[in-house]
């Protein structure tokens, strides 16, 4: 089963026992977590009727005695597992023991990340529950989700809305969801969003300062650099986003050196690339900066931003030292 066809499920109130959600798209496995516990869980009864536990933080008991408690004031209760992977080997069991013979009375959801579905437990587990798979969503489809995900607030996005979002935030589901809702309240009555509204809205912040950093690390003005990341900073982005962007970016520099090798038209490219009308617009500007950065500068500004993503999720070191240990990295091609 995939997403989209568990959401119609939900919607229509056909609700299993077990639920096994594996995959590395963390939005849309909570987005189909969130519409599991609206449709169980009566408001105001979420303290009786709905456990969150952590694979690594509890044991297959806690988790089998939240399935089995009676639900109070209502028909189910729902018990989430995040992190399921991290339990131990004969805890897991356990749980898939439990899923092949479920009390009627819980929703047991089981998350976890990417896994091997052809090991003999999870296997077990997938042949006994609602298994589904959370892919990333590939870049055509992105603009298609996020003209959906704007009905939930009563506004059609026009396809050009879509794909201009798309070109500025890239293909974070859970940062584009939050552009979405800052969009709805943007346009205020009106019914409709459009490429218009994006540019007002965040179009020369976010596109214009992740192209100043590249416009920068390709001339390797280190000034220049700091001050456009400073005005990204000013203007609320976060040192992630800033690195997911520039990553995005440098993957569209890429393929595009990659295909004017090939000797491909500015035309052939676009059509290649289907990266939308955001793109389109840009492409002037990408061209040239595919030009100003040489392949080694691309290589080595990957595994920069590689190391800067790993720090600033996992180092102590404050964000803004490794940003701008990062910038430092990038125009000098020295490290910091």
């Amino acid at each position: 089963m995939n997403p989209e066809q568990l959401l119609r499920q939900i919607e229509q109130g056909r609700i299993d026992a077990v639920y096994f959600f594996t995959g590395d798209e963390a939005y849309r496995k909570e987005e189909a977590v969130d519409a599991l516990v609206a449709r169980v869980v009566e408001p105001g009864t979420e303290a009786f009727c709905l456990d969150v536990l952590r694979g690594d933080e509890c044991d297959a008991a806690a988790i089998l005695t939240a399935a089995s408690l009676v639900p109070m004031m209502a028909e189910r209760r729902v018990v989430v597992v995040r992190d399921f992977h991290k339990l131990p080997q004969k805890d897991r069991e356990a749980v898939a023991d439990y899923a092949e013979r479920p009390v009627p009375t819980a929703v047991l959801v089981l998350e976890t990340p990417r896994v091997n579905l052809k090991t003999k437990l999870n296997a077990r587990l997938a042949s006994s529950s609602v298994s589904v798979v959370f892919y990333p969503l590939f870049p055509e489809k992105v603009p298609p989700w996020l003209q959906q995900h704007a009905r939930r607030y009563g506004k059609r996005m026009t396809p050009e809305a879509a794909h201009q979002l798309q070109a500025i935030v890239g293909s974070d589901l859970g940062e584009l969801a939050g552009e979405v809702e800052k969009l709805a309240v943007f346009v205020g009555g009106r019914d409709s969003i459009a490429a218009g509204d994006v540019e007002s809205s965040l179009g020369p912040v976010r596109a214009g300062s992740v192209f100043d950093i590249a416009e920068a690390v390709g001339e390797k003005d280190l000034a220049r650099a700091l001050d456009a990341y400073e005005r990204a900073m000013d203007a609320g982005d976060a040192p992630q986003a800033i690195v997911a962007l520039f990553v995005r970016h440098l993957v569209i520099l890429w393929k595009i050196r990659f295909l004017k090798r090939d000797r491909r038209t500015d035309d052939e490219i676009k059509k290649q690339l289907q990266l939308g009308w955001g793109f389109n617009r840009f492409y002037n500007r990408y061209s040239a900066q595919s030009r100003l950065l040489s392949g080694r500068d691309l290589l080595s500004g990957f595994e920069a931003l590689y190391e800067a993503d790993t720090s600033l999720k996992s180092s102590a070191l404050p964000p803004e030292l490794v940003m701008r240990r990062l910038l430092y990295t990038l125009c000098t091609g020295q490290a910091a």
